[in-house]
């Protein structure tokens, strides 16, 4: 995954984010949607086997770049939760 920014203001972010696809997008926009000062969260993929998807963020009161840190943290503590979680059914599941 590789992020580049395309344009950059206080309340607007928009990026590309090389190497993803809807997955990740689409995991990002909706935990982006739960904050209440974020307007619009969304990407566009030009196409789906040439482009990378687009990401824009328009929020009000607080920064883009503030509210998308921590999205993706959130993101990242519910993936480790996830994982924990999946560890510990694995390991409590007896084969025999």
């Amino acid at each position: 995954m590789e992020p580049r920014i395309i344009e950059h203001s206080t309340f607007e972010i928009k990026f590309e984010i090389v190497g993803e696809g809807h997955s990740f997008c689409n995991l990002l926009r909706r935990t982006l949607l739960q904050e209440d000062s974020v307007d619009f969260a969304g990407y566009n993929i030009d196409h789906p086997l040439l482009a990378s998807p687009v990401f824009t963020l328009k929020t009000e009161r607080r920064h883009a770049h503030t509210v998308l840190r921590d999205a993706l943290e959130k993101m990242l503590a519910r993936t480790e939760e996830f994982r924990k979680k999946f560890n510990q059914a694995v390991s409590d599941f007896d084969v025999a």
